[in-house]
């Protein structure tokens, strides 16, 4: 069983999403079990203090090295620290991606530490070895919504949790490639507004071929407008081929 253990000042935020649709399923049917841990419960200060000013001055506190530590301490055991996957909550860490998914779906325990405020010392960070990942260009208010993203995102390529496997092989993000447009019924949509819109020819005629050479067409075309990144990386290593 895949098994998340989540330490944060707001455990009451879980599940959450994760509760919800083949994620949710998936948890019913014991493929993945989380636990959380109350941070603030390993304080020992007045009104269970968690955090303190920055010694480099600003605005903001930052999560005590001493309170995350006693929290990890009283509540994994040395193994479980050893070979569990420990990965912080960071707006600084890599940029979460498929890539990383992919790394990591095989591994069966993850510690996930949920930072607030202005963030968390760095040196329980290094300490104990934290993957610091961020899952974009932005601020949140605290970890657990990344966290939750990092979680669907894990569950979701494990076997048995989605309804098609083959879903994960035509998804955005594969071979440096954003999705495809998708379409559904009816091959012509009449908007309010009286406009029209019509399938792509090349997706209704039958013909296998044609589809799939649309299909990625259409993926260089979303790819080269919407992510440069990929789109200049998937030209390096066509070139490369």
């Amino acid at each position: 069983m895949l098994n998340f253990k989540i330490y944060s000042l707001f455990p009451e935020m879980f599940p959450g999403s994760l509760e919800h649709g083949l994620v949710g399923k998936a948890y019913k049917n014991k493929i993945w079990n989380f636990e959380t841990i109350q941070i603030r419960d390993y304080s020992k200060y007045s009104g269970n203090s968690v955090d303190d000013k920055p010694f480099s001055g600003g605005a903001g506190m930052i999560l005590r090295p001493d309170v995350i530590s006693e929290s990890l301490e009283k509540t994994t055991t040395k193994e479980e620290l050893k070979k569990s996957i420990k990965i912080c909550f960071s707006a600084k860490g890599k940029v979460l991606n498929q890539s990383l998914i992919e790394k990591l779906k095989n591994e069966d325990s993850f510690i996930l530490l949920s930072g607030r405020y202005e963030g968390i010392d760095q040196r329980v960070i290094n300490h104990y070895e934290f993957e610091e990942v961020s899952i974009g260009d932005y601020i949140l208010n605290g970890g657990e919504s990344a966290c939750m993203v990092f979680m669907e995102a894990i569950i979701r390529v494990q076997d048995k949790v989605l309804n098609n496997p083959e879903t994960h092989k035509n998804e955005s993000f594969q071979n440096d490639l954003l999705e495809h447009d998708q379409f559904t019924r009816p091959s012509i949509w009449s908007a309010p507004d009286g406009s029209t819109y019509k399938v792509p020819d090349e997706l209704l005629n039958g013909n296998h071929r044609d589809i799939e050479k649309w299909k990625k067409t259409n993926s260089e075309q979303n790819t080269s407008k919407n992510r440069q990144d990929l789109w200049k990386n998937y030209l390096k290593n066509k070139k490369n081929e």
